[in-house]
Parts: structure tokens; C-alpha cells; sequence
């Protein structure tokens, strides 16, 4: 029977995996362990001004996880959530999708003798490769194709992309700066070649990387603009003083 949505704040969250690069027993084979029972409290972020997903887990650990995996970063985390009856949802499972990494481990507090509180960081591997990463290149083009260009050869993603077409073509050299430095130069410099605006947005979410224009954000489902329900233009207040 399919899962319904039966109450505000309904989810579906199936074993959360934290995969550490150690192993149990010395033959090379990952330590895997399910931390579902653990956790307190789960949050995932997608936001337009970032580049990446992130998210935290809070557990209450009674099992000492920190120690037996140990948890010392880049830990890869394994889940699938979504909402009940969704048919898609944030899939970071290593079968069919693409799992999360641990960065930060923050607020570790005791509970009482036998167990502790605290909070584990994550993000996707995306951004990791992002701070390990520099671009040295001239590139030529439009700045759609540059976009896909960074994503592809500097971050190695695998996700799918939504790239809005871009107007124009640029000569630019980048001199040795993070993936998301060269990112936000181009989005700064972008136009539409579809909408009459500028000014784009690079961002992460469940479906993958998406570059859009403002206007395109807000279109409607067939692409095409909305239509629109004012005009504002500029003028000079009069400030002539009055005799």
C-alpha cells in the first residue's frame, strides 16, 4: 500500500548509513554502520544563494559510534528521504543516487554516563572537491557552456544539470581560484538568451545543479514567461524648492 501524506510534516526515512573509510577486521572492506535509531533531529538545506546541498543530523549516541567507526571526516553518509507518496525525494543511497560526506562534527555535549549528544555536518562531495580544487584556464564561449565546462572537468559531477541558455560569448582566464569563484564571475556576467533580464542564480538541489535567470525561475511549465503584472521605470524626484 502506497504511503500517504497523513499530517503536516509527514516524511519517509529509510536506514541512514554513515560509512566510514576503516574497516572492521583489516581486509579493506568499509566499517558500515546504520545510525537511524540514533537520530534526534535531521535538516537538509537547498538554497537558491548556495551552491550545495547541505544538512545535519543530531543523534543521541549511546553505542559510542564516534569511536568504533571512528568518525574523524569525510565519513560518507548513505539515506533515502522523501515525502510519503512523493515520487522523487533526496536520494544520497550509493545504488541510485549520490551520498552526502561529513565535514564537521559540533556541539558534542554528554547526556549522562553512558551516552552523548551531538551534531554531524554534512554536505555533498561536490563542494569537497570545490575547496581541493583550483581553475587555471582561459575559456571560450558562452557562459552556459563555461558553467558546464566547471561542473563537469573541475567539481566531476555526475548529477544531472539544468543550464538556462545564456546570450553572447566571452574570452575569460581564470587564474588559479576555487570552482564556485569562477561559478559566480560567470553568473555575474550572464544574460538570458530567452528572457529580457540578467542576473542568474547557481544552485543544488534534489534533481541536481541548476543554473537559472531570474525570469526563468518564474516562468511557466512549457518555458515561457509569465505575463507581467506591473511596469516600474526610473524617474528624477522633483526637488525643486517651492518659492
Amino acid at each position: 500500500m502506497e504511503a500517504k501524506v497523513d499530517r503536516p510534516g509527514a516524511f519517509q526515512l529509510g536506514g541512514v548509513n554513515l560509512v566510514s573509510y576503516a574497516s572492521f577486521d583489516g581486509d579493506g572492506t568499509p566499517k558500515r554502520l546504520d545510525i537511524r535509531n540514533l537520530i534526534v533531529e535531521f535538516n537538509i538545506y537547498e538554497d537558491l544563494n548556495s551552491p550545495f546541498l547541505s544538512g545535519d543530523i543530531t543523534l543521541i549516541d549511546g553505542t559510542n559510534a564516534i569511536q568504533e567507526l571512528p568518525i574523524t571526516g569525510f565519513e560518507r553518509l548513505e539515506f533515502f528521504f522523501r515525502t510519503p507518496g512523493a515520487t522523487k525525494g533526496f536520494d544520497f543511497s550509493i545504488k541510485s543516487g549520490h551520498p552526502m560526506f561529513v565535514y564537521a562534527l559540533e556541539n558534542r555535549q554528554s547526556v549522562n554516563p553512558r551516552s552523548q549528544i551531538y551534531t554531524l555536518k554534512f554536505v555533498s562531495l561536490e563542494a569537497i572537491r570545490d575547496h581541493q580544487t583550483r581553475v587555471s584556464q582561459a575559456f571560450t564561449g558562452g557562459v552556459d557552456q563555461m558553467i558546464i565546462d566547471v561542473c563537469k572537468n573541475y567539481l566531476k559531477t555526475k548529477k544531472d544539470m539544468l543550464i538556462e541558455d545564456t546570450a553572447g560569448n566571452f574570452k575569460l582566464v581564470m587564474p588559479r581560484i576555487k570552482p564556485t569563484a569562477v561559478i559566480e564571475y560567470l553568473r555575474k556576467e550572464a544574460t538570458s538568451l530567452h528572457y529580457r533580464n540578467s542576473g542568474f542564480h547557481f544552485y543544488e538541489t534534489a534533481m541536481g545543479f541548476n543554473f537559472k535567470s531570474y525570469e526563468g525561475l518564474f516562468c511557466k511549465k512549457d518555458g515561457s514567461p509569465r505575463e507581467p503584472k506591473a511596469h516600474y521605470a526610473v524617474k528624477v524626484k522633483n526637488i525643486m524648492k517651492k518659492e
